[in-house]
């Protein structure tokens, strides 16, 4: 049963594994029995051999004990029966009877099933113990570099950022091969030590090894703006666009965001229209202002005037629309989209201080229409703000008259 593989496993391997002590025979083959059992599903039959061989007595520091106990344990973990397990786990590691290369794979499996319960307490005491075990023996220890990401993970967890960091590191360092999960937490924890210029270098590393991950993208662009290395930062999410990995709205919207602070209107726009067309995100208020703002930086009034009006079919009420209309109408010298502007404004009722009237007028004005300009002009010079400028206009039809 693909279930219980790894429980057999475990067992299997450390008869060959053991410098120190081997299994009794009948202790071997009585195990060999379990996994018989294991693979027929006749679990309590499976049980009480392991009952009974957990049970007799055994010499202190058995080898035998020990590995019946951590195979008894595996053997409850896998029927979920987590209590037990750990107490059975515990009693194999406590019997200070398998060599530490052996005990190595014991402690990572128990130090996650107690931090699986709850128990963090419990699992760090345990790692711990087996660290100073560890560092003391005359010859490395195989596997010391996962006992230290394990602990580095619980120390990060009860935010001790120092220590994990200390312990990571070194699980790093022991590694021939570069570990995603490790460098995320080495990256968590630079990251909550304000250590930004070391979190820059693990970002990087993720993204190297990861540059299919929208994530590290993001992750490296926001350490490069703490950094105030915007330029990086901005080129760093445009990878990630030209490979396609932006998919959220927002995604897109800061992007258009940071080439208009950087001074790109014309690619926030690009952006923002390619979107839009991809239905990557709607046309609202919001990033129909966006677009509008881009394409009238560009120095592209017409286009932005086409976005406002755009939003204003759908919400032909919206005053502080119908004003950005008309300004950029008048900025664009689109003298008929002045003029149907300031119609739209006046029917939604929008309170106009006489600058309307000036803009109508010259809009007239422009279009020859002197008669309506006149009039237009008359209104604005009896408003307070305008009245010098609707004066001056007058003058100057009236000069043009001779």
């Amino acid at each position: 049963m693909k279930k219980f593989s790894v429980l057999v496993f475990i067992f299997i391997i450390s008869f060959n594994l053991s410098s120190e002590e081997v299994l009794n025979e009948t202790v071997y083959w009585e195990l060999t029995r379990v996994d018989t059992k294991i693979e027929e599903k006749k679990y309590d039959e499976a049980e009480d051999i392991l009952r009974y061989w957990y049970k007799k007595n055994w010499r202190s520091r058995s080898y035998n004990k020990a590995v019946i106990a951590r195979t008894y344990g595996f053997f409850l973990y896998q029927r979920e029966r987590f209590d037990e397990a750990l107490e059975k786990l515990q009693t194999a590691y406590d019997e200070n009877a398998l060599p530490l290369a052996e005990a190595t794979s014991l402690v990572q499996a128990m130090a996650q099933l107690y931090s699986a319960e709850g128990q963090i307490s419990k699992a760090k005491d345990l790692l711990l113990n087996f660290i100073e075990k560890a560092e003391s023996n005359p010859k490395p220890v195989p596997g010391m570099h996962n006992v230290y990401a394990i602990t580095a993970l619980i120390y990060a967890s009860e935010k001790n950022y120092d220590v994990a960091y200390e312990y990571i590191n070194l699980a790093i360092s022991l590694s021939s091969a570069f570990r995603e999960d490790w460098y995320q937490l080495k990256f968590a924890i630079e990251y909550n030590r304000e250590d930004f210029l070391n979190a820059e270098i693990s970002a990087k590393e993720l993204l190297l090894n990861k540059p299919d991950n929208k994530r590290y993208y993001v992750q490296l662009s926001a350490i490069y703006n703490i950094l105030e290395k915007y330029d990086l930062s901005l080129a760093t999410i445009e990878v990630s666009y030209m490979k396609g990995l932006l998919e959220k709205p927002e995604e897109f919207q800061n992007l258009a965001s940071f080439y208009l602070y950087k001074q790109n209107p014309a690619m926030s726009a690009k952006v923002l229209e390619t979107a839009l067309s991809n239905n990557n995100i709607e046309f609202d208020k919001a990033n129909a202002k966006l677009l509008s703002d881009a394409w009238l930086f560009a120095k592209e009034r017409s286009r932005s005037l086409e976005v406002i009006e755009k939003s204003l079919n759908a919400d032909p009420k919206d005053e502080k629309l119908v004003n950005q209309y008309i300004n950029i109408a008048f900025s664009a010298f689109k003298w008929d989209e002045v003029i149907t502007g300031i119609n739209r404004a006046e029917q939604i009722g929008v309170q106009d201080d006489g600058k309307h009237a000036l803009m109508i007028g010259i809009a007239f004005f422009e279009k020859k229409n002197l008669k309506k300009a006149e009039d237009s002009f008359i209104e604005a010079s009896q408003s307070k703000k305008y009245a010098d400028q609707g004066k001056a206009w007058l003058e100057y039809l009236n000069a043009l008259r001779g």
